[in-house]
């Protein structure tokens, strides 16, 4: 097996090959690409590196992993680090020894070259064996790096509304981002994002570059709440990935299967926005219909559920919104009277066995972490 970093030209067969890796949960998901496969890394930083593990005889593609590098605040400090993405590797048993031979020498280089200092993953929580293989390797005494439970946080998809959901605040002041609100908008992301660890965006500069490598997302895509002086109080962003990053249901499971039957009942009614149809059903690869909520912030939990209700009458009738939960903020507890599901996943640190556990990680550190959506799966 040969290691090697991946190049532009590779894009095609990069996506063939990750999109060959489903996601297995209540629905069975296939990810495409459908534009470039680096297109995703680009838009989160300028610093990315994927790896390509190659058979030597025959050249084809046994296994890819991707690291992303930025800059973020940990414990108030700008620190460089690298979130490890899209580890895909073909079930064969040496491809697995293989790149576990090489997955601390990778980090090392990653460190040497671009700066990375911290190295995180996000494992989704309903995905057994990809816990066992990381948490709880077999052979102990192989030179792999620790996963260290750094927070757990909720992917929460909205699909509808019960008749007698309100909004908490229906003369809050709600509006589009504008020229001239814009400096007020980017102060108050930066005032929040000063307060969590991870963060990418403590002050105008970060938050106007981050926004003008997001394809798609503009000034005029912000939702912004103001209160009865004209100060922000809270803002959104509905964003969708689609032609970048698609999400193909291959397959529901029992409950799923019964949750898309009752979101049909609901939209006669005028509660719900249906899920796309199966693979094993229409025998097309429709992806589901829906929006991130980005940049997600609001001063308590009123202004949050305000700012829910005017991104989902915005949305598209066939289209559902997906945010960011962190276990411990309960400003964006997701509201009741709304139709809901939510997936479980950790945000881990991934240490060199060698070394000790950072202070942050240190369970009496109870900062809030910011982590975007897209960026988080």
């Amino acid at each position: 097996m040969k290691l090697e970093v991946a190049q532009t030209q590779d894009s095609s067969e990069l996506k063939e090959f990750f999109k060959g890796f489903p996601t297995s949960g209540p629905i069975d998901l296939k990810i495409d690409r459908p534009r470039d496969f680096f297109l995703r890394y680009s838009i989160e930083s300028d610093q990315c590196i994927t790896y390509s593990l190659r058979a030597d005889k025959t050249q084809l593609l046994e296994g890819l992993a991707s690291f992303v590098v930025k800059d973020v605040l940990v414990n108030k400090e700008e620190t460089t680090v690298a979130f490890a993405r899209d580890l895909r590797i073909s079930q064969h048993r040496k491809t697995i020894l293989t790149w576990g031979q090489h997955v601390l020498p990778v980090m090392s280089e990653i460190e040497k070259t671009l700066g990375a200092k911290i190295f995180f993953s996000v494992l989704n929580m309903n995905e057994v064996q990809a816990l066992n293989t990381f948490l709880h390797p077999r052979d102990q005494r192989r030179n792999l790096p620790r996963y260290y439970l750094y927070r757990k946080f909720h992917l929460v998809s909205l699909h509808g509304r019960f008749p007698w959901a309100s909004n908490p605040l229906p003369k809050m002041k709600i509006r589009r981002a504008s020229i001239r609100t814009w400096d007020a908008v980017l102060h108050y992301i930066a005032k929040k994002s000063q307060q969590k660890n991870l963060s990418g965006f403590w002050n105008s500069t970060k938050i106007s570059e981050q926004i003008e490598r997001w394809r798609g997302l503009d000034l005029s895509d912000f939702l912004i709440a103001m209160d009865r002086h004209d100060n922000v109080v809270g803002c959104v962003a509905p964003w969708s990935s689609g032609g970048i990053e698609e999400f193909i249901p291959m397959k529901y499971g029992l409950r799923a299967h019964n949750f898309r039957q009752f979101l049909k009942f609901g939209r006669w009614l005028g509660w719900t926005r249906t899920l796309t149809k199966p693979y094993s059903r229409l025998k097309v690869e429709a992806p589901l219909n829906f929006r991130y909520l980005c940049f997600l912030n609001a001063d308590n939990e009123d202004i949050f559920e305000s700012l829910l209700h005017a991104a989902f009458d915005e949305a598209r009738e066939n289209e559902f919104l997906v945010y960011l939960q962190m276990k411990s903020d309960l400003t964006l507890r997701r509201p009741l009277d709304w139709i809901t599901t939510q997936s479980a996943y950790g945000l881990y640190a991934m240490i060199p066995p060698e070394l000790d556990p950072p202070a942050f990680l240190h369970p009496r550190n109870d900062q809030p972490v910011e982590l975007e959506p897209f960026f988080a799966v």
